[in-house]
């Protein structure tokens, strides 16, 4: 295989971390557990993705991109990745006329499976989707693996927000409209996977942040940057996947029909906005001294914070691993997204 292209996205100072041999040991063993945990509650969908499953390495992403995570955690999240992965393919490869009532349920009710708040009504068409019951056992068992009433609510929120996504992601695919760039960006870095990758940073990372700080706005801010820059490098890499079903805008198409340039004139603008956004994200972090009056009130967090956002930059960095191994992408071109 070549050369990883991200492999400079991360600062020198900011190292990948070896996984342990004792995870890399069980790693394949997570990824069948997993597996058979999708098949037996009726989401794995066909062979083809069974296959894509495999020949991806499920248990292998979070491996990379969760270097901190023990054994019970690396087969949580991997059942989140096999999760997600299968709702998006069975939600983009269905001509949207053709997803079931109990889908559209699920869809409608994404938010409150996993709501914060007692008693929340949901459908019932929603649960008896695979999908459903499957994020409410995935929820069930987060909450009890993580006693972390902040996670909670903060987890619970990014489904809310990913629930409105989807369902206009849905609409657009209806009507065949591509938004403008700014109004596309505007919520995309709210893609579940992206949020729940950078949720999962909090729990699986050795540094504890009090909640005042992971709710302050510059570091919201620091995970809808990090989101963005997963978000740009798998739509790069997911464009050519669209040929086989309904077209799914991504950020990549909206900037060219933004701009009304070529994919070549567009890949330079791409870049640079993918530079901006990871510049910044590293000097959130350099200048994190001279930010955090408006993070917290004391100065003692202030090398906690750093820390915290170095683990989310790992967490970027095993992503955009996967994403160059990974067959299930194949970039519309060659670029090199470096900072």
């Amino acid at each position: 295989m070549s050369e990883s292209p991200w492999k400079e996205i991360w600062p020198d100072d900011v190292s990948r971390r070896p996984i342990p041999h004792a995870m890399n040991v069980h790693v394949d063993k997570v990824q069948e557990q997993a597996l058979d945990w999708a098949r037996e509650i009726g989401i794995l969908g066909s062979d083809k993705f069974f296959q894509e499953c495999v020949d991806c390495g499920y248990a292998h992403y979070p491996s990379l991109a969760y270097p901190n995570a023990s054994l019970a955690d690396l087969s949580l999240v991997t059942r989140w990745l096999v999760f997600l992965f299968a709702f998006y393919v069975h939600t983009d490869e269905t001509p949207y006329d053709s997803l079931p009532q109990e889908y559209l349920a699920f869809l409608r009710n994404m938010g409150p499976i996993v709501s914060e708040k007692t008693g929340s009504p949901i459908e019932p068409d929603a649960l008896r989707s695979p999908f459903g019951e499957a994020l409410l056992e995935l929820w069930v068992t987060s909450r009890v693996q993580f006693k972390n009433p902040g996670w909670e609510r903060r987890f619970s929120r990014y489904f809310q927000e990913f629930q409105s996504s989807i369902l206009w992601e849905i609409a657009l695919r209806k009507t065949g409209e591509v938004p403008d760039y700014l109004t596309f960006s505007a919520y995309k870095p709210r893609s579940a996977a992206a949020q729940i990758g950078v949720g999962l940073v909090e729990l699986f990372s050795p540094t504890a942040l009090p909640d005042v700080i992971l709710d302050s706005f510059l570091m919201e801010n620091v995970r809808l940057l990090v989101c963005d820059l997963i978000n740009m490098a798998t739509d790069l890499g997911s464009a050519k996947r669209e040929q086989d079903f309904e077209s799914v805008p991504n950020t990549f198409t909206s900037l060219q029909h933004t701009l009304g340039t070529t994919p070549d004139e567009t890949v330079l603008h791409y870049t640079s906005i993918w530079r901006a956004r990871m510049n910044t994200l590293l000097s959130i972090r350099d200048r994190i001294d001279q930010y955090y009056p408006s993070v917290c009130a004391h100065e003692r967090h202030i090398p906690a914070t750093r820390d915290y956002i170095n683990e989310v930059i790992l967490w970027l960095g095993g992503s955009m691993e996967f994403v160059h191994a990974s067959r299930r992408y194949s970039p519309v071109a060659d670029v090199n997204l470096e900072s």
